[in-house]
């Protein structure tokens, strides 16, 4: 099944939980780029998109979340950019994927006016890579943990100009007194109405402070969107330090009440950010007997 028939069908749709903190916990060293693995240790992200696979998810989204030059440049990878986006994709079809996401996180600094980085530069570094993931092959883009709702109107726009039509956005927010909110101060409904209007397949939240908070966050999201075009992939809570591991509280046995209570509001795209397991999905996959 493709994506857009699998969008069409009436199912709930799970998204893997790969992320930086996942392999983390399997080796990475911190402050390390997770893209350069697919480059070092193409076994290791191979057998994570496998074990997400196995749990459940049909959706797999390459290990590309920093994989824009601006972020690459941190870690002095951006002469690679090409190859770490192409080879990322290639990994998760051999791991088995029939359906590839390709992953695109913010630039990781401000832009105008907020910053140096002008409005066309962060567009041209968006699109950048949007062209590699389209070249490689990949079935939809997903705009990840953007905390600035222009920041992620450029990056949809960027997209969308390389002639990609599946792309879907989520941004972060956190609990304020007025309820949850991008570190802009943009609420959930009005992001989502305007990336939906901008053009966005899907929209949602991923990361932040753990299922309370996501389940907030669907509330307010609900009011400026259909509930079916919303995806949510929370973080297992916050993390904690212990004997030098992070560690987070929330319980795959917490994550299958959370998609079981959101799938009763109409959702049906999850997945799951830092701390989410394949055990999280799997959960969440069997609460619901999918």
């Amino acid at each position: 099944m493709n994506w857009e028939n699998l969008l069409e069908s009436n199912k709930l749709i799970f998204f893997d939980g790969a992320n930086g903190t996942e392999y983390q916990r399997r080796g990475l060293p911190p402050g390390a780029a997770p893209e350069s693995l697919v480059l070092t240790d193409p076994n290791l992200v191979k057998q994570v998109h496998r074990e997400y696979l196995l749990a459940g998810s049909q959706v797999v989204t390459t290990n590309t979340f920093g994989g824009n030059r601006k972020r690459l440049a941190a870690s002095g990878l951006e002469t690679q950019i090409q190859e770490i986006n192409r080879r990322a994709v290639e990994l998760a079809r051999e791991a088995g994927a029939s359906i590839v996401a390709g992953s695109m996180g913010p630039l990781g600094t401000f832009i105008e006016p907020y910053g140096d980085v002008s409005t066309a530069e962060a567009s041209a570094i968006f699109r950048e890579q949007a062209e590699l993931l389209k070249q490689a092959g990949v079935d939809l883009v997903v705009i990840e943990t953007m905390m600035s709702l222009d920041e992620a109107l450029i990056a949809l726009q960027a997209v969308r100009e390389t002639g990609v039509r599946a792309v879907g956005v989520t941004l972060t927010f956190d609990p304020t007194p007025e309820g949850p909110r991008t570190a802009f101060g943009e609420a959930p409904a009005l992001a989502a109405r305007r990336l939906l209007e901008a053009g966005a397949m899907f929209v949602g939240s991923n990361c932040g402070k753990g299922f309370d908070v996501m389940r907030a966050i669907a509330s307010d999201m609900i009011q400026g969107a259909d509930p079916t075009h919303l995806l949510l992939q929370p973080n297992a809570g916050i993390p904690s330090l212990l004997a030098g591991e992070l560690r987070y509280s929330e319980t795959p046995e917490q994550y299958g009440a959370f998609v079981r209570e959101m799938a009763q509001l109409g959702i049906r795209l999850f997945g799951g950010c830092c701390g989410t397991t394949p055990e999280h999905i799997a959960r969440g996959v069997d609460t619901l007997h999918l």
